[in-house]
C-alpha cells in the first residue's frame, strides 16, 4: 500500500495553518511573550514542512514522479522556501532552530545633565578618583525590534510570510484543484 497526499485542498489547508501561526507569532512578538512566540514558531515550521510534503504527494499523484522531483529541486533552490525547509528539518529532527531577538539601542545624554548649573560644575571640577565623569548623565534605551533566524538577517515573521506566499504561488502553478471524473 502506497501512502501519500492526494487531495489538493489539503495542501491549501496547511497553507492556511501556516498563516494562522504567523499571525500568532506577530501577536506574541508585539506582546513580548517569548515563550508563546517560540511555541508558535515551532508549530509554524511543522505546518510548513507538512505543506511541502503534501504538495510533493499531490504533484506526484497528478503529474508523476519526474514532476515531483522537479518540484523538490525548485522548492529547495528557492531562497526563502529552501531556507525554511532546512529550518523545519532542524526543528523536527535536531535540537531545534536558533533564533535571536534584534534590539535597537540608543545611548545619549541630556543637555541639562551634560552642562549643569555653575555651582554643580565647580563641584565637579575636582572629581573623585576612579569615578566616571558622566556616569549619571548617560541614558540608554533598549527596545526589541524583531526576531531573526540564526544564519538569516531578515525579519523572521516577514521571511515566513513571504515564503508562504511564494509556496502558495507554487502550489497554484503545480497542482490542479479540479477533480475530473472519468
Amino acid at each position: 500500500m502506497h501512502l501519500g497526499a492526494s487531495i489538493p485542498e489539503r495542501v491549501f489547508d496547511k497553507i492556511a495553518e501556516c498563516r494562522f501561526f504567523i499571525a500568532r507569532m506577530a501577536d506574541y512578538e508585539r506582546a513580548q511573550e517569548t515563550e508563546y512566540f517560540l511555541y508558535c514558531l515551532s508549530a509554524f515550521l511543522s505546518a510548513f514542512r507538512s505543506t511541502t510534503y503534501r504538495l510533493y504527494g499531490v504533484t506526484e499523484k497528478q503529474k508523476g514522479k519526474p514532476a515531483k522531483a522537479s518540484l523538490w529541486k525548485a522548492l529547495h533552490a528557492h531562497p526563502q522556501i529552501g531556507f525554511l525547509i532546512s529550518r523545519s528539518n532542524v526543528e523536527i529532527h535536531e535540537d531545534g532552530v536558533r533564533v535571536w531577538q534584534r534590539y535597537n539601542v540608543s545611548v545619549g545624554d541630556s543637555i541639562s545633565d551634560r552642562w549643569p548649573p555653575r555651582w554643580v560644575r565647580n563641584a565637579e571640577r575636582w572629581p573623585l578618583p576612579f569615578k566616571p565623569r558622566f556616569q549619571e548623565s548617560v541614558q540608554t534605551n533598549v527596545t526589541i525590534v524583531d526576531w531573526q533566524f540564526e544564519g538569516h538577517s531578515s525579519n523572521l515573521i516577514e521571511l515566513c510570510h513571504d515564503a508562504v506566499n511564494e509556496m502558495e504561488n507554487l502550489v497554484k502553478q503545480n497542482i490542479s484543484t479540479v477533480q475530473h471524473k472519468l
